[in-house]
């Protein structure tokens, strides 16, 4: 075993048994094969959340590994378990051939796209030998569904479902549109920015990219096809500017403040390519330590991708290539990203610096021991509980770059509030859903994702960038401002992103007192900051 592989086994050994806790492994159960235990053992849904249903692939997976200490290895009962994963899956499917993730009738695209991939991966490594007629037509109603409802903001999705589509356009009795899906191929290979990055909701996310690249590598293996590997090198590319000195990656830099990489993708372009088999060793580096990403992920997301592409990875850890290549937070740079509005500087052995000017110009510092100190704008808050804020990602910010040092940041601030559930709004959710379905969806998001209504407050953040600090100056002009109610903005950011808001160590930071300046006779208020390289 090499040290990589036995690391990371000896972490996801101690883990495996929480994940198989999720499942309901009776197989006299009704819901025999479903992988929330919220729904059929703790009675809290009443239904299936089926985007939990790729914790199947940490079971197929295992069946197949050789290695010490694995309990699952060519295990009869592990068969059937993956059996009856296929089966409840096939039954829980929605008429018109889509899934449910957060309540009835939803028809969402992450559960119907992530589950068809992980149907699609687990007939191709049983060979095609698992199935039966009432699955192929599953698979085909879900292919067809898929097939008419692209996805154009989150490309991570985009990408798992056209992955379960070429995987499954390859299975025995399935019928995928060639021509459709070629076209849907290359307009996702367009959508790739020259910096490396796919967009996800209008910015570059780390985490996110790493689940493309996941997709990606099982569409080149399942098919040769060059794009999908050039467009995997680029995203690693883009990946190994993220890496800070400590092996971590900063949260809220991404435009969808995701805290973790997942492996699998990046463990089998690391056969070939000396930079993705530096992201890997630099990742593995912290796997003991306290805040490593893994010990973050709830069992939700134990069972949704993150400990399935780490499984998965296990059986190619081995093939990592020996190499010398050293990553830019070990070599050293100064880079900006234009497109992505992001500053990057990288002192080997002593800090890292990332700057996302699109999200207001917030800041994260790290040194080899962590994240050492941030600056996440400001907020204000209103009487009615809701808040204004800078930190937000908003294509209507204007960005500067005056030159390598300095940088500045206008635009309004944006009002936001906080849902509540709530019996009443369950109720009316679940109604609107049976009359509306999936088109109920852009409203959800609007709400949750993307409604930011600007107000009357101008801000202006200027960052200038020197050998041995930061200063930023921020300003703020409007009716609107109230001098007393505006405060330094915590961790925290109010776009709605499933798979963040796990408890990270920059939220404890503390930040030194501010320094205001009032000028005279209007209501405009300037505050200077500097932080320590």
């Amino acid at each position: 075993m090499s040290n990589n592989q036995k690391a990371l086994w000896n972490y996801l050994r101690r883990r495996l048994p929480r994940i198989l806790g999720q499942l309901d492994r009776d197989f006299d159960s009704p819901t025999f094969g479903s992988f929330d235990r919220n729904y059929w053992h703790y009675k809290i849904r009443d239904f299936s959340s089926m985007i939990t249903q790729q914790g199947m692939l940490v079971v197929d997976a295992l069946i197949d590994l050789d290695i010490p200490d694995n309990p699952l290895y060519r295990n009869k009962t592990a068969l059937k378990w993956i059996d009856g994963g296929l089966e409840f899956w096939a039954k829980s499917q929605l008429k018109n051939g889509s899934f449910n993730e957060y309540y009835p009738y939803e028809s969402g695209y992450p559960p119907t796209a992530f589950t068809l991939y992980t149907v699609g991966l687990i007939m191709k490594n049983r060979k095609y030998k698992i199935g039966n007629p009432e699955l192929i037509r599953s698979i085909n109603k879900t292919a067809r569904w898929l097939l008419a409802h692209p996805e154009k903001e989150a490309y991570n999705q985009e990408a798992a479902g056209l992955a379960g589509l070429v995987l499954c356009s390859k299975i025995q009795g399935v019928s995928v549109d060639k021509n459709k899906l070629e076209r849907r191929l290359e307009e996702f290979y367009e959508a790739q920015n020259d910096e490396g990055w796919f967009p996800e909701y209008h910015g570059p996310d780390t985490g996110y990219l790493s689940v493309t690249i996941d997709c990606l590598f099982d569409i080149y293996d399942s098919t040769g096809d060059e794009r999908a590997f050039k467009a995997i090198e680029k995203a690693v590319d883009y990946i190994s500017h993220m890496i800070s000195v400590s092996g971590e990656t900063p949260v809220m830099i991404n435009s969808r403040n995701t805290d973790y990489i997942v492996l699998y993708g990046l463990t089998r372009m690391a056969e070939k390519n000396s930079k993705a088999a530096a992201i890997v060793d630099k990742l593995l580096e912290n796997i003991d330590k306290p805040d490593f990403f893994l010990n973050r992920t709830d069992d939700r997301y134990a069972s949704h991708y993150v400990y399935q592409s780490c499984f998965r990875s296990l059986d190619y850890m081995n093939e990592i290539q020996n190499h010398k290549f050293k990553i830019p937070c070990e070599n050293g740079e100064d880079l900006y990203l234009e497109h992505a509005g992001i500053k990057i500087v990288h002192k080997p052995g002593t800090y890292s610096l990332f700057v996302n000017m699109k999200k207001g110009g917030i800041v994260n510092l790290f040194d080899r021991s962590g994240i050492k100190e941030v600056d996440f704008g400001f907020r204000i808050k209103y009487p009615n509980g809701k808040v204004a804020v800078s930190h937000w990602l908003d294509n209507s910010y204007k960005v500067e770059k005056k030159d390598d040092q300095q940088l500045v940041v206008k635009g309004k601030m944006s009002k936001h509030g906080w849902m509540k559930s709530s019996p009443p709004r369950h109720i009316g959710l679940r109604i609107l859903s049976y009359l509306f379905g999936n088109r109920l969806i852009p409203a959800l998001k609007k709400v949750m994702i993307f409604g930011n209504p600007s107000v009357n407050i101008d801000f202006e953040r200027q960052i200038e960038i020197h050998k041995d600090k930061i200063s930023i100056i921020d300003a703020f002009k409007g009716p609107d401002l109230i001098a007393k109610d505006l405060y330094r903005a915590p961790h925290h950011s109010l776009r709605h992103v499933s798979s963040a808001g796990q408890y990270v160590p920059e939220e404890i930071i503390e930040v030194d007192d501010d320094i205001y300046r009032l000028k005279d006779g209007e209501v405009e208020l300037f505050v200077s900051r500097e932080i320590r390289l």
